[in-house]
Order: C-alpha cells, then structure tokens, then sequence
C-alpha cells in the first residue's frame, strides 16, 4: 500500500490519497487543506475533469463570472477547460476531496509543489513558488488566467 503524500501547493496542502499510477490513470483524488485568505490564481484545466466535495469550512468557487461558497457535504463539478478559483474566505480552515478525471493534475503538484510533512501548515507561496507553478503549468495543460 502507497503511503500518502503531503505536499505544500499554491498556498495549500494537499495529500495525495490515491494517484494515477495506482488507477491505470483514470483518476486521482486529493484532499487540499486550504487556509483562510488563500485563493488560487484563476485557470483551467486542458485535460482533467474536477470533482470538489467539501469536508469542513468554507469553499468559494467562482465560475463563469459567479462565486458559489459551499459547506460540509456540498460537491460542485468543474468540467474541462472551464475557468475557475478556489478560495477560502471563511475564518476557518476549509478542507474537501478533489476527485480528478483522468489523473495527471496531481503529478503537477508534485512537480510544482514541495514535499513536506503531514503536520506542516500551510503558508503562503513566495516569489519561487509561484514561478514554479507559472513554468511548469502548460505542460500540465493547466492554462493561468488573467485576474482581472
């Protein structure tokens, strides 16, 4: 049995709970652990299909010019090549699954990330960081979007 990943992303941690390569890349699915105030930048994804299923706190989706926030139990599904950000605008930390079809996007966080420990927290990403993840992004199929 894979034993899980942790790896601090774009503000984020997220746990790599079930990989491609254990799927025969039909799927993955994280768990993102996300701090209050953190917002990724606004993208879409070229090849994967997302599935977020919140856990505890406050997500904020916006899509197609609305923002949603969702609570414990609510799922909202980001198709293909639609432009979204997630978000955390709630005074918790706010936890959900990300059930990706088909895998890839997590070996994305592995690149563009770093690994850490399961009880390290969260922090901003700096200047690096965010150059990682601008770099490494087309290659993924994940297009940044202005944020305007």
């Amino acid at each position: 049995m894979r034993q899980n990943e942790t790896i601090a992303f774009a503000g984020t941690l997220v746990d790599i709970l079930v990989a491609g390569e254990e799927t025969g890349r039909q799927f993955s699915l994280l768990r993102i652990t996300n701090p209050p105030s953190v917002w990724t930048p606004p993208h879409r994804h070229l090849h994967e299909e997302e599935t977020i299923c919140v856990l505890s706190g406050q997500v904020q989706v916006w899509t197609e010019g609305e923002t949603r926030s969702l609570s414990a139990g609510e799922v909202v599904i980001l198709p293909r090549g639609q432009a979204h950000r997630l978000g955390n605008a709630g005074p918790e930390t706010a936890r959900a699954l990300v059930f990706c079809t088909p895998s890839g996007f997590e070996q994305f966080v592995r690149e563009a990330g770093q690994a850490t420990g399961a009880l390290a927290s969260a922090q901003a990403p700096d200047a690096e960081a965010l150059a990682r993840l601008a770099s490494l992004s087309s290659r993924f199929g994940i297009e940044l979007l202005p944020s305007g």
